[in-house]
């Protein structure tokens, strides 16, 4: 009987301060499903502001800059969109929205499929790894993604002159086409980095906060 009596208590006891434990456990569990599900939601708003706010940048794209031309060009805002999206989200985020712009900017443009997705996506990409990765998000970093996107898009144009255009010559080309389109992208590239910020300090906050929690 005291045998009996002593092996009783023995797991009595242990399931006492297994008690605890499981229960510290369990509250942790109903901690990180919550943390979970406000994280999952937040980044669902946020990618759709990102959606609303880069449909009105491709609208003001394709109406406003369209009749004002700096320099007498139109410049590409979508790119310094992209750029903007990576560095503030990442580069999973800034791939996504780089195809997604490309594609609508090419559908709206009516030249068919581009290599715009793919300009976009990298540019998106890139940006984003470099950010997260290597360097604090600061308006230096802005400055270099910047001057570094206006030269894809140079590129991009090039591209695009020498696959279409039977015959040009180069000096004509970057003196009335690619220098004044490089400069009204750079002029204007603030734009899309200054709608987009306010999203991105939001839900970074939120994002803390939740974590401390």
């Amino acid at each position: 009987m005291a045998n009996r009596r002593a092996k009783t208590d023995g797991g009595v006891s242990r399931r006492a301060q297994m008690r605890p434990i499981s229960q510290i456990f369990g509250r942790a569990t109903v901690v990180g499903e919550k943390m979970r599900s406000g994280v999952a939601v937040s980044t669902i708003v946020k990618y759709a502001l990102y959606i609303v706010l880069s449909v009105l940048l491709i609208l003001l794209e394709t109406t406003f800059f369209a009749r004002f031309r700096p320099f007498g060009a139109s410049p590409d805002i979508l790119i310094v969109t992209v750029m903007a999206i990576g560095m503030y989200d990442g580069g999973r985020a800034g791939a996504v929205y780089g195809i997604w712009i490309g594609f609508v900017a090419d559908t709206l443009g009516g030249a068919g499929i581009t290599v715009l997705p793919l300009a976009y996506m990298l540019v998106g990409y890139i940006c984003g790894v470099v950010a997260e990765d290597y360097y604090r998000r600061t308006v230096l970093l802005f400055l270099i993604f910047d001057a570094a996107v206006c030269a894809a898009r140079m590129f991009i144009t090039l591209l695009y002159v020498f696959l279409t255009w039977p015959s040009f010559d180069f000096g004509a080309v970057f003196g009335a086409v690619i220098l004044p389109e490089l400069a009204a992208t750079a002029v204007c590239s603030p734009t899309p980095a200054i709608i987009l910020l306010p999203v991105y300090l939001i839900f970074r906050k939120k994002r803390a906060e939740t974590e401390q929690d």
